[in-house]
């Protein structure tokens, strides 16, 4: 992420956007639906102070040496959608990669007034509205989705997006770290905070952290965030 010993906040900004509109690309496409929950997973990464972070009691600020092993269970793992759903869904996928957003949107709206209880409709809105660049109605349909479900880690992950994109980065901060605390073993969460702290509150201890949480997840395919690994150990190590 950082290629030189005199990098500056413009040139972490410019590296942060082409990985941001890679992101939006992502959270337009539906393409796949997690365990049957209804909710669309993206294949890749969505994309302060010290003192700050060391008051949260949340374990998202532990080293990944000191984090205990999660014993829980996937909360998203046991809700149920029926054939008709799953068919909205594909459907709706297939409405974003055409760019008919209306369409998708419309939809949605139909499979939320026939089963109200799901989290899923509110979430793929809130994709489709933050993909228009709509943040508002983004952040109004992501929290749709926390009302019915508030252990749902896939909105809370875009919430922190939305807020960040706000530039409410404390509240963004916050969110990601409730995310993490209901299921661990989501490497997004973990990436999007260390972007957080990276480039936006520049709290590069709770950036390190973050990413090689991300990294133990995913293991070691992901060769750019590998990088910054490199580039943040010696940047913290020199004093920057």
């Amino acid at each position: 992420m950082f290629h030189s010993k005199f990098v500056n906040i413009k040139s972490y900004r410019s590296v942060f956007y082409a990985v941001l509109m890679s992101l939006s690309l992502l959270l337009v496409s539906c393409s796949s639906i997690e365990k049957g929950t209804g909710e669309a997973k993206s294949d890749k990464k969505d994309q302060s102070t010290k003192d700050k972070s060391a008051t949260s009691s949340s374990q998202g600020d532990l080293p990944a040496s000191t984090r205990p092993a999660f014993t829980g269970v996937d909360p998203m793992a046991g809700i149920q959608i029926n054939p008709e759903i799953k068919k909205a869904y594909q459907d709706v996928a297939n409405f974003n990669k055409s760019k008919k957003y209306t369409q998708a949107v419309n939809l949605l709206n139909i499979i939320k007034s026939k089963y109200p209880q799901l989290s899923g409709p509110d979430y793929q809105k809130a994709r489709i509205y933050f993909s228009q660049g709509k943040l508002d109605e983004a952040l109004a349909a992501v929290d749709a989705s926390l009302k019915n479900n508030p252990r749902n880690y896939y909105s809370l992950n875009l919430k922190g997006i939305i807020l960040r994109e706000q530039g409410k980065f404390d509240e963004a901060r916050e969110i990601y770290l409730i995310a993490i605390e209901i299921y661990p073993p989501y490497p997004n969460s973990h990436l999007n905070l260390g972007v957080l702290a990276d480039i936006y509150m520049r709290d590069l201890p709770l950036a390190l952290i973050q990413y090689k949480e991300y990294m133990n997840l995913v293991g070691k395919e992901d060769k750019t965030v590998a990088n910054w690994v490199i580039e943040l150990e010696r940047r913290i190590k020199s004093g920057e």
